[in-house]
């Protein structure tokens, strides 16, 4: 109680701190949205900086501060060994960084490049005539060179016969870079680094650019407009996420990144199946980070948490086929703005609060741990005895048996509480995360315990009750959505568990990842949607 209470009066306060105009004075976050956003505020803390949860609830919708420490070693494609000015691209991955490590094609004796770029890793240009801006196409180009077909360009890049023009291949670099200072980054979550038309660059179009126009493929503007903001507020620069965790880093010139080296790619023509293999190699490299990026590489700031699902939008998806997927289509202007300014005073420049050191991913985790597995065995279980053995299992923990007076409801109160007791929040943004969990908590506890009230006094073969029981079980996992439930399980040493991820992946890549080879991975891409122009 002395919670909600704290956080109704933090609340009441930062409500105010965000007016500017008459009309937004009764827009800001609230309890109530936190609330009915709970499990989605849950997931967007327990998923962040993890790939298969970010590529499950791909439409991230929240804002965190974070740090890349010194040290830290990224990597970048690109067709010269110079660093390169001002803005462009950076990976947590060698093989991320590979595929724009390349180079182009050019012929004789014009040189005009097949792929025009002026610099590999950062997007191609959508405006060049020549411009491949789906890597997916770009891997199918390479298939077709190799397997001497014809391209999309009309003509097999290894020869192409028109006239005495030759197609020659040009290599690349890979670069290495560390960093030379902590790097102040903002981490965008979901599959922010996706260009689609299916909202997976709303937060940072709409809120963070107020540009609610522009194409999924127009990224080098994006870009451009993100970093000119981001100078205002002292960020070095941004981490999304596609296949991997990229940096877009707006200043290389500001000395916060070293060169290490720059090595040349191999010159010349690979068989297709060294880039049937080097594409898996990427996907397994991306694989490898499902579950946290590793080696202390990133260090969020949860208390800094900005989220649309803090405020009172209409999140509603207009492709009612995506319904789960949230959308920002329907948010104002004044609205976004507001957002916005929310994070900007979460940015280093302006942050003046302590926070409490709390580590929130932490708590989702262990509720998660707790709870998974459990969950969905029991939605496979068809006896009440079965049930009721696995419900008191979870709940008895939390119940006071004192002869035939059995206080339920403070049972349920403390199984909801049992991970946040030492979780004392000292920021708004802590009581909203704080209040995202708890609301998470009450509904896995508020069902748990009204199966048990469904199936302790049942008959051993009431059927009535095991279906009534299951239905509550397998209703609250559809509310989670926890991405532990979509995991394929083991897989062969030459395969990968295989979740869609932009601009990779068919349909029932995303509803039900599954283990896959090289070779079955080739040519999926059936479920993201494009926009080109």
């Amino acid at each position: 109680m002395r919670y909600q209470t704290k956080i109704a009066a933090i609340i009441f306060l930062f409500a105010g701190s965000c007016i500017s105009t008459p009309a937004q004075q009764e827009f800001g976050p609230s309890i109530a949205s936190v609330h009915q956003n709970a499990p989605q505020i849950f997931n967007a803390v327990h998923n962040a900086m993890r790939q298969f949860g970010s590529s499950l609830h791909h439409n991230g919708m929240s804002f965190f501060q974070a740090t890349i420490p010194k040290g830290t070693i990224l990597y970048h494609g690109s067709p010269t060994n110079e660093v390169p000015q001002g803005l462009e691209w950076l990976a947590f991955e060698i093989e991320h960084s590979e595929n724009f490590a390349f180079g182009t094609f050019k012929k004789k004796p014009n040189d005009t490049p097949l792929v025009v770029q002026d610099s590999s890793q950062r997007p191609l240009d959508i405006n060049s005539q020549h411009a491949i801006s789906d890597k997916t196409v770009y891997m199918r180009e390479i298939i077709a060179r190799d397997l001497g077909a014809p391209s999309s360009q009309g003509c097999n890049p290894a020869g192409c016969d028109d006239g005495d023009d030759e197609w020659i291949h040009v290599p690349g670099y890979l670069h290495i870079y560390q960093a030379a200072r902590p790097l102040k980054v903002l981490y965008l979550d979901g599959m922010a680094a996706g260009k689609t038309n299916m909202g997976t660059n709303d937060a940072e179009d709409y809120i963070l650019t107020g540009n609610k126009s522009r194409h999924g493929f127009d990224d080098m503007r994006r870009a451009d407009d993100l970093c000119d903001w981001a100078k205002t507020w002292e960020i070095d620069g941004f981490i999304r996420m596609e296949p991997g965790f990229e940096v877009v880093y707006c200043n290389f010139g500001d000395g916060g990144v070293h060169q290490v080296s720059a090595t040349r790619h191999y010159k010349g023509f690979r068989p297709m199946e060294h880039h049937i293999y080097q594409y898996f190699q990427w996907v397994k490299a991306a694989s490898q980070r499902y579950y946290g990026i590793g080696g202390g590489r990133v260090r969020v700031d949860y208390a800094s948490m900005v989220s649309a699902y803090f405020y009172p939008l209409n999140l509603t998806n207009p492709n009612i086929t995506m319904a789960e997927h949230p959308r920002l289509s329907a948010a104002s202007l004044e609205e976004l703005a507001v957002i916005r300014k929310h994070v900007e005073r979460m940015t280093p420049k302006q942050r003046q609060k302590s926070f409490s050191g709390v580590d929130w991913q932490g708590v989702t985790d262990l509720v998660v741990t707790r709870y998974a597995d459990r969950l969905a065995l029991m939605a496979t279980y068809d006896s009440v005895t079965a049930i009721n053995v696995s419900l008191h299992h979870l709940i008895d923990t939390h119940i006071a048996y004192l002869d035939d007076d059995i206080d339920f409801d403070s049972a349920r109160r403390a199984c909801a509480s049992h991970y946040l007791a030492g979780a004392i929040p000292e920021t708004a943004e802590e009581e909203f995360i704080y209040a995202g969990i708890l609301g998470t908590t009450e509904l896995i506890c508020k069902t748990l315990f009204d199966a048990h009230s469904l199936v302790e006094k049942a008959a051993y073969t009431d059927h009535d009750a095991t279906r009534e029981a299951l239905s509550l079980v397998k209703d609250l996992m559809d509310k989670l959505r926890w991405s532990e439930w979509k995991q394929c399980g083991p897989c062969k040493m030459d395969e990968v568990c295989f979740i869609a991820m932009w601009p990779f992946g068919n349909t029932e890549d995303h509803y039900n990842p599954s283990c896959h080879n090289a070779s079955t991975l080739v040519g999926r891409d059936s479920y993201w949607r494009w926009e080109w122009w």
